[in-house]
């Protein structure tokens, strides 16, 4: 990635004042870009689309800097807001990422923000494609038993998967409510590891496990078909043409361990990744169901107790055992936090994913069947004439919330 740092200082006011016997929120707002360009890279500072979204009410207002690298929001409710710039540039094969999030707008005051952004090279390889996590919204006949990640090969040749860790990362999620909840950055620094409560790792011996381009590779948690002799077949998934799927209990129980049975089915149809850790002394989950960070880590990591770390904080009387992973060995990670309203619970540091995304911007999407699923870029899906998903480092950007899972759901797009 190479180093270009543009900062941009957001400039917020609003007021408020009485006129006869109506009240009218007025507000105005600036962004001024200042670049610091080491790469080079010659980036027009008219036409930057800023976004601000509102985390209260979740409305977005959108301008477009001019020729002085300036945007102007001249109306503003006082509020919370979140602030996004995405610039792609595919004939320098640049995509620029900043975000703030939680910047506060208070009535007849002025707030004065700075926003790193960061230029991303985008690497074709295999990134995430879709996250199950939440629930079937079928009256709890699959429960989290049908969780799955889909993992896709967005360049020109075929890859192969073997070796690979996948892992979801420990970390509330802002979840609306919670007296305990407190981000896991508060305790622990992403900056150079994040951490993991479950890792796993995809067998084979280098060749067993190809992903042709454009195709995917699914891990289930359960292989099984959640439709059958399901009255709401149609919030259901059919888990059974995963590649792989998740099987614990053995590996539990020759640790001496609990393997929950009831939970964690094992299909002789489908293979098993290799169990790599679990914090948890049972099989319960692999994906965190109020919303999930996930990363895929390069093969040539191992993991060992010496990279485990206690987590425990005042407000729980627990102390977590997580598993350090380092930062430069991610191939791809997604942050998928509870709400709108949650950039502070961010696990991953901002290098692999600059913002986040959600399922419902008010939350509570558990038991709902909702999935995350990376979008296709279009444009350059035309020009290469395959389907390409967008990889921008930044998934308030890449990701979308779909009402239903979609596993392969890519596989029959043309260009």
């Amino acid at each position: 990635m190479k180093n270009l740092v543009l900062l941009a200082t957001f400039i917020f006011s609003v007021c408020f004042y009485a006129c006869n016997d109506d009240d009218d929120l007025l507000g105005s707002a600036s962004i001024q870009l200042s670049v610091e360009d080491d790469s080079k890279s010659d980036i027009d500072l008219e036409g930057i689309e800023v976004k601000l979204t509102n985390v209260i009410d979740n409305t977005e207002s959108v301008a477009k800097t001019n020729t002085d690298g300036v945007a102007f929001f001249e109306v503003l409710a006082a509020g919370t807001y979140n602030a996004l710039v995405s610039i792609n540039e595919p004939e320098k094969n640049l995509i620029i990422n900043g975000t703030r999030n939680d910047i506060v707008i208070v009535s007849e005051e002025t707030a004065t923000v700075d926003v790193e952004l960061s230029v991303v090279n985008p690497k074709a390889g295999l990134v995430i494609k879709e996250i199950y996590s939440v629930g079937a919204n079928d009256g709890y006949k699959s429960l989290f038993k049908d969780q799955f990640i889909e993992i896709f090969n967005n360049s020109g040749e075929t890859l192969h998967a073997d070796g690979m860790y996948v892992a979801n990362l420990y970390g509330n999620t802002g979840t609306a409510g919670s007296t305990t909840d407190e981000p896991i950055t508060n305790v622990l620094s992403v900056d150079d590891y994040v951490y993991a409560d479950f890792i796993d790792r995809i067998p084979g011996g280098g060749a067993d496990y190809p992903v042709e381009p454009g195709k995917s590779i699914i891990i289930a948690l359960n292989a099984m078909n959640f439709k059958e002799d399901n009255p709401a077949a149609e919030f259901a998934v059919d888990n059974t043409g995963a590649d792989l799927e998740r099987y614990s209990v053995k590996w539990l129980e020759d640790k001496g361990l609990m393997g929950n049975s009831w939970f964690d089915f094992d299909n002789p149809e489908v293979p098993n990744m290799t169990n790599v850790y679990m914090m948890a002394p049972q099989n319960l989950w692999l994906f965190n169901s109020y919303g999930t960070a996930a990363v895929l880590v390069e093969k040539d990591v191992e993991f060992n107790d010496s990279g485990i770390v206690d987590y425990e904080t005042d407000k729980s009387s627990s102390v977590y055992k997580l598993m350090r992973i380092p930062v430069e060995k991610v191939i791809d990670g997604v942050e998928i936090l509870e709400n709108s309203k949650s950039g502070a619970f961010k696990r991953l540091p901002k290098k692999i994913d600059a913002g986040f995304s959600y399922l419902k911007a008010d939350g509570g999407a558990f038991y709902s069947s909702m999935s995350s699923r990376r979008k296709i870029d279009e444009e350059s899906s035309k020009a290469l004439k395959r389907v390409v998903l967008l990889d921008s480092n930044n998934s308030a950007v890449d990701f979308e919330s779909i009402d239903v899972p979609s596993p392969r759901s890519y596989d029959d797009v043309k260009y």
